[in-house]
């Protein structure tokens, strides 16, 4: 029973409604309080009506039953002056029953209506009928005077019960105008937290796939440690769950191509190695004298291996960005520039170029991956003095402006055709040079670049560099405290 009872708790703390279900739940709530106010507004309408109804029966039962009153008393009248002359048994006893009837009038009156002012007035009305009937008729006075106290009130009654009756008309209808405002406000006031509810159902859904946009932003800039753990409905958790999976996938196939790269490259190495000792020893001629025509197919032999030795170093540095980004390193300027200086040492004084450094960053230590710094540089530069002519130099700019580090390298070459910008940075994409560019590289060197300044979360640019050549624009974000002396 006990487990039972934990399974079915366990059920019902672990369920989620879907997507519809919220969106029924949010209307039900949004329309829940405008339901009561229409309730309660029906009901006191239709109490107001009944009341309505009530007054209009009461009034109309009234003003007949006077109507009534008054065309009995005009007849009591007039029979009575008739019999002063006539003398008449039957006008006798006509004149006794309109009294009676008079009276019985009253009395209906009375139970009409039992409000105290009503029955104040009616009796007032009866005490001046009785005065009149014993005068009239116990005492058989003949004076038409004796009517005048009665004409005079049933005058004022008429117009006292006019304006009685009109009084709870208009009574009536402000109390019906006040209920339809004290609706209308309620309804106003009730639309902004109807739109309140149903805002906050969107923004929550809202909030949900913004989580899903960051996870999945995430997951494009190869970070798979992250949780993935998505909350609100059902169909959301379930996205979640399959981005969990995508993400497990997603870092199997990265490590499988790292591997990939790393065993292919580091293969590769090796019997070029063993070819580059051979080409060695055969232009050497340790195995033997080789003539001219031999000496230019070994040349070439050897500009090809230099090339493959190329594309396997870019392969290297292709597949160290992803673990080198993680790295919390430090840069340092001056040994930077220096190592930066050695690397292409040969190759500056081969072709008799060279480069011009402008440091202006205050400090000369950087919270930035050392490793990454470098490659981005080295690929830059070498791209800027393959594509520049004999006795050129290369330009790299070095300065820090709000928080960033910018890095610029400019050359003086022949530049880039307007058609190929938009693909420099694709894998393995060589453009058309000129013929004189005899080197040739991966392909692989600008891509490094890209892909290097988008895991430092930094923008990258190209333009021209009047009047020739062309400048290479990387700005990195860096720490607000940046570095030590």
């Amino acid at each position: 029973m006990a487990a039972t009872f934990t399974k079915h708790y366990n059920a019902m703390l672990n369920w989620r409604p879907n997507l519809i279900g919220q969106f029924a739940l949010s209307m039900l709530l949004s329309l829940l309080p405008l339901s009561i106010v229409v309730i309660v507004f029906l009901n006191a309408l239709n109490k107001q009506l009944a009341t309505t109804q009530q007054i209009v029966s009461n009034n109309y039962k009234l003003t007949k039953s006077f109507a009534s009153l008054k065309q009995d008393l005009n007849s009591l009248e007039r029979a009575t002056r008739q019999n002063w002359v006539l003398k008449s048994d039957s006008l006798d006893t006509l004149i006794v029953d309109k009294w009676q009837s008079s009276v019985q009038s009253i009395n209906d009156l009375k139970h009409i209506n039992t409000n105290p002012d009503y029955t104040r007035q009616w009796a007032q009305l009866l005490n001046v009928l009785q005065t009149a009937n014993q005068q009239l008729v116990e005492q058989k006075k003949q004076d038409a005077a004796l009517f005048v106290p009665v004409s005079e009130l049933m005058t004022e009654l008429t117009i006292w019960l006019k304006n009685k009756n009109e009084a709870q008309i208009t009574l009536n209808q402000n109390e019906l105008a006040s209920l339809q405002t004290s609706f209308i406000n309620w309804l106003v006031a009730l639309i902004p937290l109807t739109l309140l509810v149903g805002g906050g159902f969107l923004w929550r859904i809202s909030g949900r796939l913004k989580g899903l946009t960051r996870v999945i932003d995430k997951l494009g800039q190869g970070d798979w440690q992250q949780k993935i753990a998505v909350k609100g409905s059902s169909e959301l958790v379930e996205l979640g769950e399959k981005l969990q999976w995508v993400q497990t996938q997603l870092h199997m196939l990265e490590q499988q191509k790292d591997t990939f790269l790393r065993h292919v490259t580091h293969e590769l190495k090796t019997p070029l190695a063993s070819m580059v000792e051979g080409t060695d020893l055969l232009t050497d001629e340790i195995v033997g004298p080789i003539n001219d025509e031999q000496k230019a197919v070994l040349s070439l032999i050897t500009q090809s291996m230099m090339r493959l030795r190329m594309m396997i170093d870019s392969l290297l540095s292709y597949n160290a960005i992803r673990s080198t980004i993680n790295s919390s390193s430090e840069v340092n300027i001056d040994h930077l520039i220096k190592k930066i200086n050695g690397h292409f040492e040969h190759r500056l004084t081969a072709r008799k170029q060279r480069i011009q450094w402008q440091n202006s960053v205050s400090s000369t230590v950087l919270a930035l991956p050392n490793e990454l710094i470098e490659m981005m540089l080295i690929q830059l530069i070498s791209n800027s003095l393959k594509f520049s002519d004999d006795n050129q130099g290369v330009t790299v700019k070095l300065k820090c402006e709000q928080h960033q580090l910018c890095l610029v390298v400019a050359d003086n070459g022949c530049g880039i055709k307007e058609h190929e910008i938009n693909h420099i940075f694709s894998a393995f994409y060589q453009g058309k040079h000129d013929q004189s560019i005899t080197l040739q590289g991966s392909g692989l060197g600008l891509t490094i670049v890209k892909e290097t300044v988008e895991q430092l979360q930094g923008t990258l640019s190209v333009e021209k560099n009047k009047p020739h050549g062309c400048r290479f624009l990387i700005k990195i974000p860096i720490s607000k405290n940046l570095g030590v002396n």
